[in-house]
């Protein structure tokens, strides 16, 4: 899991994950939200829990983002 500090997201958006191909993750957070030094941080949480989680099928993400954004 990488987490990085971003500004001017499309849309106002705060946040967004995006799933890689590689199995990674990355977390953009608007730097509104977060601090670099709370982004490191935050990485460092993350990527220490990362191996309870699993994926979820694709059906299921595909409902969720339906639900979420329309």
């Amino acid at each position: 899991m990488r987490v990085l500090a971003v500004s001017a997201m499309p849309f106002n958006v705060k946040i967004w994950v995006e799933d890689c191909d590689d199995g990674s993750f990355n977390a953009y957070i608007d730097k509104e939200l977060i601090t670099e030094a709370g982004a490191s941080s935050l990485q460092k949480i993350l990527n220490a829990t990362m191996l309870g989680q699993r994926r979820l099928d694709e059906s299921t993400v595909q409902r969720v983002l339906r639900a979420v954004t329309g």
